[in-house]
């Protein structure tokens, strides 16, 4: 075995020699230390190309969920809402409102019986809502004490008649689509300008024109 002394007096003999040898060595391992760090880079650039488009795909997938979702918290409807308020009418909603806010609409009259409606109820599209007076029974389903579909507010007001000479507010307000407000109104007419002589004459009153005649002359005689 070789001492000390001997390797340090061998490399001292042959020294160029082995500073060639520790050069060469010294530029391995930088080559070997520069190509690893170049490959791992080389790997990380196409891992997050590879990346990029999944997750541009997961970005747009989200952007189309979330425009999804706010389409249909918008979504039109419309109702139509009828007896004790100001403003009998169809309107255009959104489908996320509720009674309250048709009825800020709607206006609701003095004799309005709101402790029979549920503000908080949700409304839906092609809907009929009968506002019912202080006192008046109106016919519902349990659960929905205002709102009711068109075929089943035609079946309750299908027998309705009432002569536009004699009737009083109560009977008129039975029609629906005519307040007490608007009853007040032809009765007023009457008497300062005497019987209707047809139904037609109806459109004489004021606040009624065309559109609304035609939802009240099924139930009128004169």
């Amino acid at each position: 075995m070789f001492s000390v002394d001997q390797f340090i007096a061998l490399v001292k003999q042959y020294k160029i020699q082995t500073a060639v040898v520790i050069a060469f060595l010294i530029a391995i391992g930088g080559w070997l230390v520069f190509n690893t760090g170049e490959e791992d880079a080389s790997k990380d650039a196409l891992a997050m190309q590879q990346t990029q488009p999944i997750e541009a795909h997961q970005a747009k997938s989200k952007s189309k969920d979330k425009k999804e979702q706010k389409e249909q918290a918008f979504q039109k409807i419309v109702v139509d809402i009828k007896g004790a308020v100001k403003n009998p009418n169809t309107y255009e909603m959104q489908s996320d409102d509720r009674m309250k806010q048709l009825l800020d609409k709607a206006e609701p009259l003095k004799t309005a019986d709101l402790s029979r409606v549920n503000l908080a109820e949700k409304l839906t599209d092609q809907k009929m809502i009968y506002i019912p007076t202080h006192g008046e029974a109106v016919p519902s389903n349990p659960g929905h004490a205002t709102q009711q579909d068109h075929s089943s507010a035609g079946s309750t007001s299908q027998n309705i008649s009432v002569n536009l000479n004699t009737a009083d507010e109560k009977e008129l307000t039975q029609i629906p689509g005519i307040g007490p407000s608007k009853a007040q109104t032809i009765i007023k007419h009457r008497e300062e300008n005497g019987p209707f002589q047809s139904v037609e004459n109806l459109k004489d009153v004021k606040g009624i024109g065309e559109k609304t005649f035609e939802k009240l002359k099924d139930y009128l005689t004169v």
